[in-house]
């Protein structure tokens, strides 16, 4: 049996990979005598020939792990000659060994570019895992909150996604951080916004610098990587309507209290210290007016966003032209 896993979601592919270990070790050998794991990044053609064609001992089948062998191994000779095997020798659903491939980086060059991969995609048993949209990426996070003996408030699903993002090796890290931290009480809103480092933290206080300083061309790229990396439209335009708030109550709160300080800030709107600490080194930099300009801007991207057939970055680049 051939199995290839792969694609852009490596904490799922790992997580399926992890599944298959541990039926084979349940099922056919609790010993682990006859399972292997080979590193493909300097993997030689001898040691993935013997693995692969060893009989079992005292097993039904051996399973034989290869790992990063397209993406990292440098040596083309390995894969073509893996694929005459392939096609020979190892390409019946009945034979001994089970020989599963994973990839877990760069993959956009390996796709199409590579005999290997080509070959892979066409067993049976392939399976790419692509990154989760913005609905399936909250039922996952409902699951593994469930799954993990934890509650968490219906809303707070949401804020935590748009948080992140779709990354889904971060998004455990911040559950599982959330989770000791709450221990048997609900996670909420504010228990996201005071312990969950968001992935578009250290560029959104860079964006802003470039709106503030009028740098379109900046605030352009700055917004140009993030999309390109691909991080959830919905996702970078939450995090932007959430500092734009932060920045206007701010401003409101120093026209009331000329001397507030920043421990004062951040206990009255509810946010991290480092947040308001940030936040008060740019709001000088910005008009109470334009503060509600841009506030007013993003909310009607938002709006077209939800209702409108209009790409997101062509929103977000009128956004910066308008600012």
């Amino acid at each position: 049996m051939l199995i290839f896993l792969y694609g852009d979601d490596t904490y799922r592919s790992w997580q399926k990979l992890k599944k298959i270990k541990e039926k084979y070790i349940k099922e056919v050998d609790s010993s682990n005598m006859n399972l292997s794991e080979l590193d493909g990044t300097s993997l030689k053609f001898e040691e993935f020939n013997q693995n692969v064609k060893a009989s079992p001992f005292l097993a039904r089948k051996r399973m034989v792990i290869i790992k990063n062998l397209i993406s990292e191994n440098k040596s083309k000779d390995i894969q073509k000659e893996i694929v005459k095997l392939l096609d020979n020798d190892l390409n019946s659903d009945d034979q001994d060994n089970i020989i599963v491939f994973w990839e877990g980086t760069d993959q956009s060059k390996s796709k199409s570019k590579n005999e290997l991969w080509k070959r892979l995609t066409k067993e049976k048993y392939a399976e790419e895992f692509t990154f989760l949209n913005p609905g399936q990426v909250n039922q996952w996070i409902n699951r593994e909150i469930s799954k993990r003996k934890a509650t968490i408030d219906q809303q707070a699903i949401s804020h935590l996604a748009a948080t992140v993002g779709n990354d889904l090796w971060h998004l455990s890290n911040e559950i599982e951080k959330l989770i000791h931290f709450k221990k048997n009480e609900p996670i909420t809103i504010d228990d996201i916004d005071n312990l969950v480092k968001a992935k578009f933290d250290d560029d959104i206080f860079k964006f802003i610098d470039a709106i503030a300083n009028n740098n379109k061309k900046q605030a352009l790229k700055l917004m140009s990587d993030q999309i390109n990396s691909g991080s959830n439209d919905l996702y970078l335009l939450s995090m932007l309507i959430r500092q734009f708030r932060i920045l206007l109550l701010i401003k409101d709160l120093q026209e009331t209290y000329p001397t507030v300080s920043k421990l004062e800030i951040a206990k009255k709107l509810k946010i991290h210290p480092f947040v308001a600490q940030k936040a008060l080194s740019q709001v000088n930099n910005f008009s109470l007016a334009r503060l509600k300009k841009i506030f007013s801007l993003l909310l009607n991207i938002d709006l077209k966003i939800k209702t409108s057939a209009n790409k997101p970055k062509t929103l977000f680049d009128i956004f910066i032209a308008q600012i």
